[in-house]
């Protein structure tokens, strides 16, 4: 219940989803393009920064404030399967180095990322 009365609040306000502290880290992790690459659509968070499919506040996975050029924050926006395969791909280079995980040691950001992966942002 408490995550439907989210997602209606942020569509009222006309924002993204919301996402708890921990889908925030992970997402945080995904590496985004190079912001001077990105056209004006997803500069807006109204585009994919990845594929450039069109975004709606349904679809859109806000990936968080970033620092941009010349010290302007943007505030990109991807596509559930964009995240998905992203978070797949830093999941599989994150448990191969972080220390934590080759100890077989709880990592917080190794059951983040597998599970943006694995479900998806929500």
């Amino acid at each position: 219940m408490r995550r439907i009365t989210a997602t209606v609040e942020a569509f009222v306000a006309g924002e993204t989803r919301t996402s708890s502290s921990a889908e925030a880290s992970a997402l945080a992790l995904l590496p985004l393009p190079r912001v001077a690459s990105l056209s004006g659509l997803q500069a807006r968070g109204a585009a994919c920064v990845w594929c450039q499919t069109r975004l709606t506040i349904e679809t859109a996975v806000d990936l968080g404030e970033r620092p941009g050029p010349s010290g302007v924050t943007v505030f990109p926006r991807g596509c559930d399967s964009c995240v998905q395969r992203l978070a797949a791909r830093v999941y599989r280079i994150h448990i191969a180095n972080c220390r934590a995980c080759l100890r077989n040691q709880p990592c917080p950001d190794r059951r983040a990322l597998r599970s943006l992966a694995s479900e998806g942002a929500r």
